[in-house]
């Protein structure tokens, strides 16, 4: 048995576990791993990630190589005690095209620690070391000033008191340094404007969210990737950005992994946490990067929801005439009345519990904007709440 598996295709990989004896993945980690990596030593890394986190034995196959291939191409080693980088296994909704029934299918992301950006970096050759670090209120000393007498001195601590600054510094081969100081405050605005943590907020899942495990490592790489504007980077570093689970991206690890040398390609939206920060508003070339593929699942999903924001008379008509009809019978007249900001959160609202939200999670972070569509749209808003109650009840 284990002969056939080594031998088989790839698409006919039954599980993770087949694919550490299979000839076919080895020979895809090879064709796209650095220079430094060994395709073998990768491989026991792996089976070492799979004990360690064993959700990801349970992950689409495909998904969890092209997560892998992704670390062999940065050169980075998942799931060690160097912190490089983590393969997390996550449930993605993918639609039966047979059923026409919404299911999760356990997929594999690749999130790239802040130790991982730390070595990326100093592959540009332009750069001898890099450091991040928090600032607390407790600490020895902290000294920092910017102007014509800019500098950053900081001895830690005890480190129990409360966190003021997050902050990174680069030492060039020529000697110069670059750092940046992000206030605390500014760290959490960064956390905030996130999509990963956003979609933890949506989802009920900020426990186990990194922010919420990890602060301190989440803070000092949202502090590295502040600094990375100003540094000469390497182009694994550019990619791990990119890609970075953590930054919001869903990337496509099956098709890479099937098509490597297209890339990997991110799904849906990719907002970039740090676009907020003070840093990038001198830099107009990061804002198309934000979404480099908007709503891609969107036109699997029925079209017939708009129908919530017209009247009851016309939900009437628009059941009665044939399918050809309702896109200009729904459409036309209540997207002109209604007030397209309470449209586009009717929307947003739509689209979260068809991803799986929970209707309380949902109704609690749009809590908000739900009380002025109340008082505003009134008749939106029994829409908005009769499409809960019906999640409600299928829940």
């Amino acid at each position: 048995m284990s002969t056939s598996i080594a031998k088989m295709h790839l698409r006919q990989v039954p599980n993770v576990q087949g694919l550490l004896i299979n000839e076919n993945a080895r020979s895809q980690l090879a064709a796209v791993a650095a220079r430094h990596m060994n395709p073998e030593r990768l491989m026991r890394v792996t089976a070492n990630a799979i004990r360690t986190t064993p959700k990801l034995q349970d992950c689409e196959p495909l998904s969890f190589l092209g997560a892998l291939m992704q670390c062999a191409a940065l050169g980075l080693e998942p799931n060690t005690v160097l912190g490089h980088a983590y393969l997390i296994p996550f449930d993605k909704n993918v639609k039966d095209e047979a059923t026409g029934r919404w299911n999760k299918v356990p997929q594999v992301q690749l999130v790239v620690g802040y130790k991982g950006l730390i070595d990326l970096a100093r592959r540009s050759g332009h750069i001898t070391s890099i450091s991040a670090n928090i600032h607390y209120s407790d600490d020895e000393l902290w000294d920092y000033e910017e102007g014509t007498e800019a500098r950053l001195r900081h001895r830690p601590g005890p480190q129990d008191g409360d966190k003021l600054h997050a902050y990174a510094i680069a030492k060039f081969t020529d000697g110069g340094h670059a750092y940046v100081v992000l206030p605390w405050a500014q760290v959490v605005k960064i956390r905030d404007g996130s999509q990963g943590y956003q979609s933890a907020k949506k989802f009920g899942k900020l426990d186990s969210n990194p922010w919420a495990t990890h602060e301190d490592a989440m803070a000092k790489k949202t502090a590295i990737r502040a600094l990375s504007k100003y540094l000469p980077l390497s182009v694994e570093f550019s990619d791990a950005v990119q890609i970075d689970h953590d930054g919001g991206a869903q990337v496509d690890y099956a098709g890479f992994a099937m098509n490597p040398d297209g890339g990997a390609t991110i799904e849906g939206e990719f907002v970039e946490g740090e676009a907020d920060a003070p840093e990038a508003q001198d830099e107009p070339e990061p804002e198309p990067e934000r979404k480099p593929a908007p709503k891609a699942k969107e036109p699997q999903k029925p079209r017939e929801r708009t129908d919530y924001t017209s009247a009851p008379a016309e939900e009437t008509k628009a059941a009665e005439q044939p399918k050809s009809q309702p896109q200009t019978t729904t459409a036309s007249a209540p997207a002109a009345e209604a007030d397209p900001k309470h449209v586009k959160v009717f929307e947003q609202i739509e689209n979260d519990l068809t991803d799986g939200a929970p209707p309380a999670g949902v109704r609690k972070f749009y809590g908000d904007k739900l009380a002025t569509m109340e008082a505003e749209a009134p008749d939106l808003f029994a829409k908005v709440s009769a499409l809960m109650q019906q999640h409600e009840a299928e829940a």
